[in-house]
């Protein structure tokens, strides 16, 4: 079980915020409902903002037992991730130095605002937070690659268009490729031996043809990426899908789900 720490200054909206609504959002999934303990602290506790409890009633998420607690008192404890919700909370980290991670959420401190709009606010802008954490860590991730060694890959043009081919196609063989990118087999081959290596590709033969798809087992944050790049640049491939469409007699797998299942 992972323990998750949101860090604020006064531990009376935004953190408590985000504690109650990260459980929410965790009961409503049974693949996340026993992998994270959550707590939140602050730097100096105030009392929790009663703006808080009503915004937690108005989405119906159980605001029982919401306490403020100063962040010192749980330095000794481990948390595998801290999550800070404003500037003055980040400087504080050093209090959780054998923390996995530290994260940093910047969310404008409602408090000073008249009314509650800006507890709405802060509570609309965590739930997208936490639901895209909660996508890429609720379930075990494995450890086919880090961050760095995966935009080395990214920032090579032929990599990157390949990458984006068997994105939408879901399985190509060396002579897709060679014909839609227009380059020579041997270079291609290359570059499909380093992606598969890496762990970012797997090949599987059919018969006398060898054909190349994502792994199963592809972490969520690299696929989201993958998923960010096709849609933010949906022209990269747009000559290549053309070529690739105008292939006559093309092989394809006799299962695609076959290999990406």
């Amino acid at each position: 079980m992972k323990r998750i720490l949101f860090l604020c200054t006064g531990n009376s909206a935004r953190s408590q915020l985000a504690e109650a609504l990260m459980r929410h959002m965790c009961r409503d999934s049974t693949a996340t409902i026993d992998k994270f303990e959550i707590m939140s602290a602050g730097m100096a506790p105030e009392s929790v903002d009663p703006r808080v409890y009503e915004v937690l009633n108005y989405y119906n998420v159980n605001s029982d037992n919401l306490t403020s607690v100063l962040a010192s008192s749980l330095q000794n404890q481990h948390f595998d991730v801290v999550i800070t919700l404003c500037d003055k909370a980040s400087k504080e980290c050093a209090l959780f130095p054998d923390s996995d991670a530290l994260i940093h959420w910047d969310f404008k401190d409602p408090k000073p605002q008249s009314g509650s709009q800006g507890f709405y606010d802060v509570f609309d802008g965590l739930k997208a937070k936490i639901a895209l954490f909660l996508m890429l860590n609720g379930d075990n991730q494995s450890d086919t690659i880090g961050a760095v060694e995966l935009f080395k890959i990214m920032s090579d043009p032929l990599r990157l268009r390949i990458l984006m081919l068997i994105h939408d196609e879901l399985a190509l063989s060396v002579g897709d490729l060679t014909k839609a990118l227009q380059v020579s087999q041997p270079k291609v081959s290359r570059h499909l031996a380093l992606l598969r290596d890496s762990g970012v590709l797997h090949d599987q033969r059919e018969g006398v043809w060898i054909f190349y798809h994502f792994p199963p087992d592809l972490p969520l944050w690299i696929r989201h990426i993958f998923d960010t790049v096709r849609n933010g640049q949906p022209a990269l491939i747009n000559q290549e899908k053309i070529r690739l469409s105008a292939i006559k007699n093309r092989k394809k797998p006799q299962s695609i789900n076959s290999i990406i299942e």
